[in-house]
């Protein structure tokens, strides 16, 4: 490197931004400027490798095709993939190992940047098969609601004909008749698989409902979803870590007297954020509830035109047999049902405690969220057992029998696929959840500098024309500029006062482009 520019780097610019001159200032060493820090570039860790076996050769097959189609990573369509199956299993199925047993329900939040394929990775899924599978679970519903007016309106009748007899016999003297009979059901909701609106009474009336095998609650934004949790009800936050569970749960209300009883308080979750939300996110108070998320966050891929779609039909096919699962009849008095317990083959049982004895030594060494994390597999791991095992026999078009047991085969695959790619994508979130805004602003603008290889940074352009993921206003841009400024990538302007030089430009420093990978 010249030493002209290492001379003119070592001195502190007075004037390095507009309006903000003292304090933008930097120095950067000059040994930086012979080898400037390239961790600027990551401060998160790298994504895992989807382990797309563990899905079986047709469902790897077709979320390979619907990746392509959509282009995006297949990650982003494993996430809602697997919450919609274990949505549609439900309640009907539940996972057990000797005395212990969880729903199937699975949550899963995905991460990336805007364009980066969320959405589209969803849309196989959300937009093109689901929509069909819920046609189908409410075909037979206008002919429910229909017998339901006929027997509401008798009953009504039978009200009015007995106010009637009442009145004359109060003229006669004679003793008032007794009221008629029974009560007509509860008006019947249409069959729902999906649900957007997440107020408590709308998801706890849906539940008790018109989705007795549990809902998949779909969420754009997932930082939407939680900021808002108590804001209409202080409980809220409360409430959703127990639809994880499977308990029942009752839910009053102020405006009718009588409650809504749950049987089995349970919901599938897919939903998406951006990066520069995690922080927010996770600001709250560890109370399990971001721990009950499987976090799925891969690297970006070029974009490729994707020349046809995945077989949108047999996938329709496939899935809508998980739909014809039903709940097991009334074994009680009151009438409830209660899942089919599925039980782990004795072979796996080894298995699932060696796995949950590793994962219990991972959760002593870890902290913060990440313990919470480590806590949770052991669960997570018996809930996607039985999914896999159900997604593997529905790719078979349900030919062979329903699953009575989950099989060695299903449990293993469970166990390497959080082992090997959930828990490092918690890491990774997680992570960076704990790095400071300006800290991953400099990142932004570091990677941005090694895409695009200017020679020299523009502070106002960075603003008006350029505007990356937070560096929109003139303080972030300054912070993340002096940041890289000390860290050895940018050189100051020298005061020399000259009104042709504008302010806020800066000098890349020539040996980021020699260094970088």
């Amino acid at each position: 490197m010249p030493d002209d520019m290492t001379a003119r780097a070592t001195k502190i610019v007075a004037n390095a931004l507009p309006g903000k001159t003292s304090h933008h200032a930097f120095t950067p060493d000059p040994l930086l400027l012979a080898n400037p820090d390239m961790t600027m570039l990551r401060v998160t860790r790298p994504p895992p490798s989807l382990p797309l076996n563990v899905f079986g050769l047709k469902w790897g097959g077709w979320i390979t095709e619907a990746a392509t189609a959509a282009a995006c990573p297949p990650d982003y369509v494993v996430a809602p993939l697997l919450a919609s199956v274990s949505a549609l299993i439900g309640n009907a199925r539940w996972p057990a190992a000797p005395a212990w047993s969880e729903p199937p329900h699975l949550w899963f939040g995905v991460v990336g940047d805007s364009g980066g394929g969320k959405s589209p990775g969803a849309d196989a899924l959300m937009r093109d098969v689901l929509p069909e599978i819920e046609r189908r679970m409410a075909a037979s519903f206008p002919d429910e609601l229909r017998e339901w007016k006929v027997l509401a309106a008798t009953h009504e009748a039978a009200i009015e004909q007995w106010k009637i007899d009442v009145k004359q016999a109060g003229k006669k003297n004679d003793p008032a008749p007794l009221p008629p009979t029974g009560e007509p059901p509860p008006e019947p909701q249409c069959p729902r698989l999906r649900q957007n609106d997440v107020t408590i009474e709308r998801v706890a009336t849906l539940l008790a409902a018109a989705a007795p095998k549990g809902l998949l609650v779909v969420r754009d934004e997932l930082a939407g979803w939680f900021k808002g949790m108590n804001v209409y009800n202080e409980s809220g936050r409360a409430f959703w870590i127990e639809a994880y569970g499977g308990r029942p749960y009752r839910v009053e209300r102020q405006k009718h007297p009588q409650p809504i009883d749950i049987p089995r308080l349970a919901v599938a979750v897919t939903g998406g954020t951006q990066p520069d939300k995690l922080v927010e996110m996770m600001k709250e108070a560890d109370d399990g509830l971001l721990a009950r998320i499987c976090w799925v966050w891969p690297e970006r891929v070029p974009f490729r035109l994707g020349m046809s779609p995945p077989n949108t039909r047999w996938a329709i096919e496939a899935l809508d047999c998980l739909r014809l699962l039903e709940l097991s009849p009334p074994s009680t008095p009151d009438g409830s049902v209660s899942p089919v317990l599925v039980p782990l083959e004795s072979p796996a049982l080894a298995d699932l405690e060696a796995f949950a004895q590793d994962m219990q030594e991972r959760q002593e060494d870890a902290a913060g969220l990440m313990r919470s994390a480590y806590g949770k597999a052991r669960g997570t791991a018996l809930r996607l057992a039985l999914v896999l095992e159900f997604l593997w026999w529905c790719g078979g078009g349900g030919r062979t029998q329903q699953p009575t047991h989950i099989s060695h085969a299903a449990f293993k695959a469970a166990a390497h696929f959080i082992a090997s790619y959930l828990m490092p994508m918690a890491e990774r979130v997680y992570g960076d959840a704990a790095i400071a805004q300006p800290e991953r602003n400099a990142t932004t603008l570091a990677r941005w500098i090694i895409k695009t290889q200017p020679r020299e940074i523009h502070t106002r352009t960075l603003q008006r024309n350029t505007r990356l993921a937070g560096l929109r206003d003139k303080e972030s841009i300054g912070a993340a500029v002096r940041a890289l400024g000390e860290a050895g990538w940018l050189i100051a302007p020298e005061p020399t006062g000259e009104r042709g030089r504008p302010a806020g430009v800066f000098t890349v420093n020539p040996r980021v482009y020699e260094v970088a990978p």
